[in-house]
This record gives structure tokens, C-alpha cells and sequence, in this order.
């Protein structure tokens, strides 16, 4: 792939990152002025109200986890396989991880909680294993 083509692969992406982060600030935003918006009609009946607006806060940072992640194991091949591999599993790992701190910040279960902080502590070991596999350091994630 040419310079050019690198660039401009890399200006897309930028691009369709930009964009997926401004349309979950819309929803988000949207979804809490809806929210506020019901709150000052009716009575007070918070648990569910809580609920269903933590779902869509969940769904929206899940997608938004699941897009990034899909976006950045799409990478140009080297042609070697080990590092191809490692340059395709930390996204894979870190989208793992980011929807796992969503469950941690809008789940309720203590098992899926206690699973969601395991979860993480082995993806951030296995992509530190990795790096130090392929020779970079450790550190950069």
C-alpha cells in the first residue's frame, strides 16, 4: 500500500471514529433529556426509570466498544503471522475489556461483577504476554 493510501486509510478511520463518538454523545445527551424530560411529568418511580436509562447507556457504550474494536483489528498485514496476530488480538482484548467496564458501571449482578473484574485483569495480562512476545514493551497498550 502506498503512502498515500496509508493516509488516507488512516484519515477514513479517524473519520468514522469521529463520527461514532458524536452519535454516542447525541444519544447520550438525547436520552437524558428524555429522561429529564419524563421525570418532571410524572411521578417518581426511579428503580425503573434507572434501569431502563442504565440499559441504553450500556447498549450505547457496548456498540460504541464493539465498532472500535471492529474498526481497529482491521489492520494493514506484515506478512509476519505472530505479529499480525498480536496486531489483531490487543483491539479484540481491549473491546473485551471496555465492555466489561460497562457491565461494571451499569450492571447490578454480583457474579456478572466479580466475572466483568476477571475479565479484565486477564485481558490486560494476555496482551501484556503479547507485547513482550513480539518484542515491544510492555507498557504500551
Amino acid at each position: 500500500m502506498s503512502p498515500k493510501a496509508k493516509l488516507d486509510a488512516s484519515k477514513n478511520r479517524l473519520s468514522i471514529y469521529k463520527a461514532l463518538i458524536f452519535l454516542a454523545a447525541v444519544a447520550l445527551m438525547s436520552e437524558t433529556a428524555f429522561a429529564f424530560a419524563q421525570d418532571q411529568t410524572r411521578t417518581h418511580h426511579a428503580p425503573a426509570a434507572a434501569t431502563a436509562s442504565e440499559g441504553q447507556r450500556f447498549t450505547i457504550e457496548s456498540d460504541l466498544a464493539l465498532s472500535k474494536m471492529s474498526l481497529d483489528m482491521s489492520v494493514e498485514r506484515t506478512g509476519d503471522v505472530d505479529r499480525d496476530f498480536v496486531a489483531m488480538m490487543m483491539p479484540h482484548h481491549q473491546g473485551a475489556i471496555d465492555i466489561a467496564r460497562a457491565e461494571l458501571k451499569y450492571g447490578h449482578n454480583k457474579e456478572l461483577l466479580r466475572l466483568a473484574r476477571d475479565i479484565i485483569v486477564e485481558q490486560e495480562h494476555e496482551m501484556l504476554v503479547m507485547l513482550g512476545a513480539v518484542g515491544e514493551p510492555r507498557s504500551a497498550q
